[in-house]
């Protein structure tokens, strides 16, 4: 088989080259032979409507299957709630005069192809996200290298920063070779991209990691820096970079690579063949930074982001759907006049629910105090005959069972912090019927409660059912839940992850190798699977190895499982009344025989909160003021 690859070498060339020559194919580099007949073209070259007829024409009568790889500009650049899909952007007919230049430019070059094509041969276009590796010295993670390898300091500009998702050159290169010849691919329009959604502070941190050397940031006015003519990594293409891998792709067997592991080897890499960057930029920036005055460096992690002084206890923790940059933290100068009773907010976690919202996976739009698990305690009783100082847990959800509740009025269902405003504040007010007191002996593991109560919602009945094996897939705090839950109704419990994990208390093993061990017959098939990782490298093995008939449950739809596989989605917060107090019973027999202090904490600084969301292995960490 005859293949013609069009493009520079760099980026994904000097990759690609040598997996289709493994392939089978025979490979020509450079501008197509008319004499040739080709099976393959891979464009990587072409970025305008002329680029691409002039290479159709180029190859002659060939009834090769093209690949165009395109770009992630075909989606415009602004938030969005959740990642652009194929099916969102039709380039045949959305070629606005409105839009950016960039954006026109990547619609019309696939439109092109698309007419050129019609029938005459198969085409596959591929749009990945921003492409990072070695041979791109424009990455972004070649960008956060260079400034923490000179000095450790990152400047940003204060306000929203984009979340995107971008593929490693390798990744690319493989997603190439798995769609080449493949009739499922002919005529699609295939997203690539990592499954992690990241930002500057998460990128950056994870190449700290990989240089082991300590990260500032310094944040400027915006105006400042585009006054100064400063862009940032990616510029508007991270906004259309955050986009939905292709299911297709998932179901042809190609799998992006742990991003975790790749930017830390990325940024290794770069300190080992630094090459100098561009030295006036980084002046610049940090001449802006200077010229700011008085702007504080702090340390992620280690020291807070300062925040104005304070005089009083109120403050509000807000964020916005679908934008993860939003979440801030406000301080109130003046303290609210609440009705009774009054309490305050001792405690508040941030879990799966509060992060779906932030990422956009909820049909929720707008601001809100985020914040549906808190540990409350009661300083202006009034008339509701609750007792001063009483340590509390709220409801999370409305309505409660109270029918005189003046917050339950219409009876609507809402969920705290998602669908209405949560306990993400100093001081607040609430209705004694959304209150139930926290006994003394359980002390912060009573934040266990919410998110049990949730796990004994669905998984009561399944676990019951018979006593197959139940695989837990992920390492949070409710994975441990689920096992203590397991092994209450007598259940074997194995913990499955992308690879092996060593903890003291929950090994977990490799999901693949776990799936060779069931089509073998060394290990007997699940009969329930709980997974909390979202990923589709845990969730399709761990799905396959079920026996058939059995559950699957999420916290979002998962992709490419077997017909034969009854899946369910878990609710975010505690249904009922009933489901919250049951869980509070739980959590008081569990603590005669097993640690729950090592299921909660550790207490992050309420200025930290990002750090809640970011918790060790199997714990579930909690924001307190700490002023």
């Amino acid at each position: 088989m005859k293949a013609l690859y069009v493009g520079k070498l760099e980026f994904i060339g000097d990759e690609l080259l040598p997996m289709l020559e493994q392939a089978g194919y025979e490979v020509d580099s450079g501008n197509p032979d008319p004499t040739q007949h080709y099976d393959l073209v891979v464009d990587n070259a072409s970025t305008s409507a002329g680029a691409v007829r002039a290479l159709v024409a180029g190859i002659g009568q060939s009834k090769a299957h093209y690949i165009l790889i395109s770009s992630s500009r075909v989606y415009p650049g602004f938030f969005r709630l959740r990642p652009w899909c194929e099916d969102e952007v039709d380039v045949c007919i959305d070629l606005f005069q409105s839009l950016p230049p960039a954006v026109l430019a990547a619609r019309a070059t696939e439109r092109e192809l698309r007419l050129l094509a019609r029938g005459r041969f198969p085409i596959t276009i591929l749009r990945p996200a921003g492409v990072d590796g070695e041979n791109a010295p424009n990455g972004i993670t070649h960008w956060f290298a260079d400034r923490i390898l000179d000095g450790g300091l990152i400047v940003l500009p204060d306000g929203d920063l984009p979340t995107y998702r971008h593929v490693s050159s390798t990744d690319l290169a493989r997603a190439i070779v798995t769609v080449a010849g493949r009739d499922e691919a002919f005529d699609c329009a295939l997203n690539v991209a990592s499954q992690a959604v990241l930002g500057y502070w998460g990128h950056a941190a994870m190449v700290r990691d990989g240089l082991g050397v300590p990260l500032r940031y310094g944040y400027v006015p915006a105006w400042c820096w585009r006054a100064a003519g400063l862009s940032l990594p990616m510029g508007e293409l991270a906004s259309s970079s955050f986009i939905e891998p292709s299911p297709i792709l998932h179901r042809l067997g190609w799998r992006p690579g742990d991003t975790l592991e790749f930017v830390t080897n990325l940024a290794r890499y770069c300190a080992e063949h630094r090459q100098p960057g561009d030295k006036a930029v980084i002046e610049r920036e940090r001449r802006v930074l200077n010229e700011a005055g008085g702007v504080p460096l702090y340390t992620p992690a280690i020291e807070s982001q300062p925040v104005p002084p304070h005089k009083t206890r109120q403050w509000a923790l807000r964020g916005f759907g679908g934008r993860p940059a939003s979440l801030s933290l406000e301080r109130i100068e003046h303290v609210s006049s609440f009705p009774s009773p009054t309490v305050k907010v001792c405690a508040l976690t941030l879990t799966a629910p509060e992060e779906r919202f932030l990422r956009g996976e909820y049909p929720q739009y707008g601001e809100r105090i985020i914040g549906h698990n808190a540990l409350l305690q009661v300083v202006q009783p009034g008339a509701s005959g609750l007792d001063f100082g009483t340590m509390m847990v709220p409801l999370s959800t409305l309505p409660c069972d109270d029918p005189e509740c003046p917050f339950c009025m219409h009876r609507q269902h809402a969920v705290l912090g998602i669908t209405c405003n949560g306990y993400g504040m100093g001081i607040c007010t609430t209705p004694p019927s959304h209150l139930i007191p926290a006994p003394e002996e359980l002390g912060m593991a009573v934040l266990l409660a919410d998110p049990l109560a949730t796990l004994l919602h669905a998984l009561s009945v399944p676990l019951a059912n018979d006593q197959g094996a139940v695989w837990i897939a992920g390492r949070t705090f409710e994975a441990a839940l689920v096992a203590w839950l397991a092994q209450d109704a007598g259940r074997p419990v194995v913990h499955v992850d992308r690879r092996v994990w060593a903890h003291a208390e929950f090994r977990t093993q490799a999901v693949g190798e776990a799936l060779k061990q069931v089509r073998e017959g060394t290990l007997s098939a699940p009969t329930l699977a709980v997974d909390f990782t979202g990923c589709g490298d845990v969730t399709w093995p761990m799905s396959h190895a079920l026996a058939a008939g059995s559950s699957l449950y999420v916290r979002r739809r998962p992709l490419g499982i077997p017909n034969s596989i009854h899946w369910h989605e878990m609710y975010a917060a505690a249904p009922v009344r009933a489901r919250l107090e049951e869980a509070i019973s739980r959590l008081e027999q569990w603590s005669t025989f097993r640690n729950l202090e090592d299921r909660v904490g550790p207490a992050v600084p309420l200025d930290i909160y990002w750090d809640a969301l970011l918790p060790s292995p199997f714990s579930l960490p909690w924001l307190e003021d700490q002023t």
